[in-house]
């Protein structure tokens, strides 16, 4: 049984952390514009609140999700509370940080709990544009593999539940530097990310990187790097309608402490009356004890009148705790209004996927602010 005292000093301590890189940012820019009023610009749901004369941009997003799975009891949960604050200083420095409260109040047909509530920083980072057209970026920063992984947030994906392709086999975060901008290559936009982690020295708070994220889900096995050092490449095409990924990283996890090489691909396809998208991954380790972890998802999303989409993804995924192929079959409904809101409603359904990911019933209100 965790120590409460212990716990409520991690959250002190990732409050203080939040803190300071709030006043690291607000006060130089309230010193310098002293005599200034703080007029923001005309806000627009889902490009945050912006004040120029301080060069800030406060956004974030929020969802709701309800679970109605096999052998779970049906529960409704405030999943994610998130905050960003952005800030220029200067033409070449970027400061950026997402601070997260996760299943803030969850409530079920017996009780409603706040015992799973937790704080997270997400992410915390200096970008430096340089010159030529390349950026560096040093502190905590999402993981370069595949599309999913950088665009994950509710209100941006057609989905409540996340693939496993995207979350079973690698850190979603990780602590360093990265190197990352675009290129022109054949009068195509080639973009990259070059990343090097030293999770075991910088992350300054317990993480909360499951590997599997999906209400329901019994495994807590977490996917922690204590280093790591790959990149992603993605190839834009024919107007960028198509765009083609691969990936690849080295890295030791914390737990179990082994080391794994991962090679990645995805690809993305939009057009007028479909769009199609779909990650794979294959993981090994050095151990010829532990077995291979590969899989992959196809996915397609059809829009319809009145702002409504059909989606439908299909997933197999060979687990290697245990050793076991999962299959997933995912349709829902996603309604969006406006930009930076979604209204979700899924059905999921599978083989050897009661630990992982269960059948069942999904929905979810997200908004982007």
């Amino acid at each position: 049984m965790s120590n409460p005292r212990r716990r409520y000093r991690h959250y002190a301590d990732l409050l203080v952390w939040g803190l300071a890189a709030v006043l690291a940012w607000i006060l130089p820019a309230g010193a310098a514009a002293a005599d200034e009023s703080w007029q923001a610009q005309p806000y627009q749901l889902g490009q945050g609140l912006y004040f120029p004369q301080q060069s800030l941009r406060v956004g974030g997003y929020a969802d709701i999700h309800f679970y109605s799975l096999d052998k779970h009891r049906a529960a409704l949960s405030v999943e994610d509370l998130s905050l960003f604050l952005s800030r220029d200083i200067g033409t070449h420095w970027k400061l950026f940080s997402e601070t997260e409260l996760g299943d803030a109040l969850v409530i079920d047909s017996q009780h409603a709990t706040t015992k799973d509530a937790n704080i997270d920083v997400e992410r915390l980072y200096a970008d430096y544009h340089t010159r030529s057209g390349i950026t560096l970026r040093f502190g905590k920063f999402l993981t370069p593999v595949g599309q999913w992984n950088l665009v994950h947030a509710d209100p941006l994906v057609w989905t409540v539940s996340r693939p496993l392709t995207t979350t079973g086999s690698f850190s979603r975060h990780a602590s360093g530097a990265m190197l990352y901008g675009t290129v022109n290559l054949r009068q195509n936009d080639l973009d990259y990310w070059l990343f090097a982690d030293d999770s075991k020295a910088l992350a300054f708070t317990r993480s909360h990187n499951l590997a599997f994220t999906d209400y329901g889900a019994s495994s807590t096995l977490r996917n922690d790097f204590q280093h790591a050092v790959g990149g992603q490449f993605l190839y834009h095409m024919l107007d960028d309608r198509l765009s083609l990924g691969a990936s690849y990283v080295r890295y030791a996890l914390k737990t179990p402490r082994q080391q794994y090489r991962l090679t990645g691909i995805d690809f993305g396809w939009s057009g007028r009356r479909v769009e199609f998208s779909g990650e794979g991954i294959w993981r090994t380790a050095d151990s010829p004890q532990v077995p291979d972890e590969y899989g992959g998802y196809v996915q397609a999303v059809v829009p319809l009148p009145r702002h409504l989409y059909a989606v439908a993804r299909y997933e197999r995924y060979r687990n290697s705790l245990p050793s076991q192929w999962v299959t997933l079959r995912t349709f829902g409904i996603d309604y969006r209004p406006e930009s930076g809101m979604s209204l979700k409603l899924e059905y999921r359904e599978g083989n050897n996927n009661a630990a992982l990911a269960p059948n069942g019933v999904l929905a979810s209100i997200g908004v982007l602010f």
